[in-house]
C-alpha cells in the first residue's frame, strides 16, 4: 500500500515540531532522539516505490539546519544519503521482518552520525570524532526504539494482509 506524499509530509513536518520542541521534556539522561532521522530510515524502509525519506529528509533537514545549526546542509545530506543507503538495503531484506529493520536501522543511525559529524568537521566545528562515538550508544539505543516503535505502528499500514503468507 501507498502512503500519500501529503500524508508523509504532515507526519514529517509533526516529528519536525517534537523534535524541536516537545522532545526535551522526555529526554534519557539528558538524550533524545532524531525523530526526523527515525522517519527517513522507516518510511524509506516501508515504502519502496515512494522517495519520502529522500524527499522529506531533504526539506526537514534543511529546514532544520536553517533553523537550529551553525551549518546550513549537513543535516539535509547526511539525511538524503542515509534514505538512498536505506533504498538499496531493502532490495536485499524483507520488509515484514524486524530484525531486518534493526539491522538497517543500526547502520544508518551510525552512518548518519559519522557523516554529520564529518560534514560539521570539514566546517570547521571543533567536536572531535571521540566525544561523537562517546555519546553514540545512548543515542543510538533511544533512536532505536523509537524506529521499532514507528515501525511497529507503520508496517500495519504499509503491508496489507502481512500475516495471510498465501495472500501474494
Amino acid at each position: 500500500m501507498n502512503m500519500k506524499y501529503w500524508k508523509a509530509g504532515l507526519l514529517f513536518l509533526a516529528v519536525f515540531f517534537a523534535q524541536t520542541s516537545l522532545l526535551n521534556l522526555i529526554s534519557i539522561a539528558g538524550y533524545t532522539p532524531n525523530l526526523i532521522l527515525c522517519m527517513v530510515v522507516v518510511l524509506s524502509f516501508l515504502y519502496e516505490n515512494e522517495m519520502y525519506g529522500v524527499v522529506f529528509g531533504a526539506v526537514f533537514g534543511l529546514l532544520y539546519d536553517i533553523c537550529y545549526s551553525s551549518v546550513i546542509g549537513a543535516t539535509a545530506i547526511s539525511l538524503v544519503l542515509v534514505a538512498i543507503l536505506i533504498l538499496v538495503l531493502r532490495e536485499y531484506a524483507n520488509i515484514e521482518n524486524i530484525v531486518n529493520m534493526w539491522v538497517v536501522s543500526a547502520v544508518s543511525i551510525a552512518l548518519y552520525y559519522g557523516i554529520n559529524w564529518g560534514l560539521f568537521h570539514i566546517s570547521g566545528n571543533p567536536i572531535g570524532i571521540v566525544y561523537v562515538i562517546k555519546h553514540l550508544p545512548v543515542v543510538f539505543l533511544y533512536s532505536l526504539a523509537v524506529v521499532t516503535l514507528i515501525y511497529l505502528i507503520l508496517i500495519r499500514k504499509a503491508v496489507r494482509y502481512r500475516r495471510d503468507r498465501y495472500f501474494r
